[in-house]
C-alpha cells in the first residue's frame, strides 16, 4: 500500500557506450527528495537526495530531466496513484499564432508567459489546411501547461490588453492531438540559406524571458524563419559546442547549463545576419557586453558566461551548419 501511495516514474538513458537504454524508476518523495533505482533488478542507482532541477512540475511523461549531467527520459507514471496526479496536474493548453500573427509572436508569447502557464512546446510549423482554412502559411505553436485553475483566463486577459488576441487560435488540448495518430514530427520550416542560430538557454525559458526575446528580435529587424523547442544532453552539447572547447571558459560548465532545461531555437535569416545578429546578442561575456553593447541581450539578460542568455553563431560559415545542426540533424527531438 505505501508503494502504491508513493509517486513513481519510470525513466529511460540512453548510454553511449552500450547503446542501450537503460530503465530506471524514479522515487519522488514528499520532501522534494529522490531516489533511483534500475527498473529490472531493483539495485539502487541513486541514494535519496535532493536535486533542485528535479520537481514535479518537470515529471511530465514525454519529457525530460537531468540528473548528474545524464538526460533521462521520463517514459510514464509508474503506478495508478501517480497517473492519477499526473492527470490532475496535466491540464495543458494550445496556442497556435496565426500567419498574420507573425510579427507579434514574441507579445503573445510574453502574455503567456507572464500568466503563469508553463511553456512545455513551442513550434514554428506549416499547419495543413484542413486543421483551418487560415492557417495556410506558417504559424507558431505554443503548448503550456496550466499551474493554476484560472491561469488560462488571466492569459486570455492578458492576450486582450496586448491587443494580440485576434491573432491566436487557444484550445484546451495537447499538442499531439493537433496531428492525431501521425507519428514523425512536423517537418522543419527552417531554409539554411543566409542564416545565424540563436539559442535561448533553459534560464531564459525557465525566467519566461521567451517572449521578451522574440519580441527584441523582431523588433530589431530580424527574420525569425524557423523555431523550435529542444532538450540537449551532454553528447549533443558536446559535438555543437566543441568547435568552443578552449575558447569558452567552464566550458563543461555550460554544457550542463545547456542541459539543464529545454532550450528554444531559433534561425535567424537576413542580408550579413551572422555579423549584425552577433553585434545584437553582444560578446559572449557579460561585462564586456554591458561595457560595448549595454542594449544587447547578453548585456540585458545574462548573468555570467556559465549564466548567459543566448548562443548566437559566430562565424558567417557556420550559420548554415548550426542551423542544420539543429533543425536537421536533432530533429527527431
Amino acid at each position: 500500500m505505501e508503494e502504491e501511495q508513493q509517486q513513481s516514474f519510470f525513466l529511460e538513458w540512453y548510454d553511449p557506450q552500450s547503446d542501450q537504454l537503460k530503465p530506471y524508476i524514479l522515487h519522488y518523495h514528499d520532501d522534494n527528495t529522490v531516489e533511483m533505482i534500475e527498473r529490472y533488478t531493483k539495485r539502487i542507482f541513486l541514494k535519496r537526495i535532493r536535486i533542485p532541477t528535479v520537481t514535479l512540475d518537470a515529471l511530465v511523461p514525454g519529457g525530460s530531466i537531468t540528473v548528474y549531467s545524464r538526460q533521462l527520459a521520463v517514459v510514464d507514471a509508474a503506478n495508478k496513484y501517480t497517473k492519477q496526479l499526473v492527470r490532475k496536474r496535466a491540464n495543458k493548453a494550445l496556442f497556435i499564432v496565426r500567419p498574420s500573427g507573425y510579427a507579434h509572436m514574441g507579445k503573445v508569447i510574453q502574455a503567456i508567459e507572464a500568466s503563469g502557464l508553463v511553456l512545455l512546446k513551442t513550434v514554428m510549423m506549416q499547419l495543413e489546411r484542413k486543421l483551418d482554412d487560415v492557417l495556410q502559411d506558417v504559424s507558431v505553436v505554443v503548448e503550456a501547461k496550466q499551474s493554476t485553475p484560472n491561469v488560462l483566463e488571466d492569459a486570455l486577459g492578458r492576450l486582450e490588453a496586448a491587443r494580440v488576441k485576434q491573432f491566436v487560435i487557444v484550445g484546451e488540448i495537447e499538442l499531439r492531438e493537433l496531428f492525431g495518430d501521425r507519428k514523425a514530427p512536423p517537418a522543419t520550416t527552417a531554409v539554411f540559406d543566409h542564416c545565424s542560430l540563436c539559442l535561448l538557454r533553459p534560464r531564459m525559458v525557465r525566467e519566461g524571458r521567451v517572449g521578451v526575446i522574440l519580441d527584441a528580435i523582431l523588433s530589431a529587424g530580424f527574420e525569425i524563419s524557423a523555431l523550435k523547442t529542444l532538450h540537449f544532453d551532454m553528447n549533443g552539447a558536446d559535438e555543437f559546442f566543441r568547435v568552443y572547447k578552449g575558447i569558452v571558459r567552464q566550458y563543461h560548465e555550460v554544457l550542463k547549463n545547456m542541459c539543464a532545461g529545454p532550450c528554444i531555437a531559433l534561425e535567424i535569416r537576413g542580408e550579413d545576419v551572422v555579423r549584425r545578429f552577433r553585434d545584437f546578442c553582444g560578446p559572449f561575456d557579460v561585462q564586456v557586453a554591458r561595457a560595448l553593447r549595454p542594449q544587447s541581450l547578453r548585456a540585458t539578460l545574462g548573468k555570467s558566461s556559465v549564466l548567459n542568455a543566448v548562443h548566437c553563431t559566430d562565424c558567417p560559415e557556420d550559420g548554415v551548419l548550426e542551423s542544420q545542426f539543429i533543425f536537421h540533424a536533432l530533429a527527431a527531438n
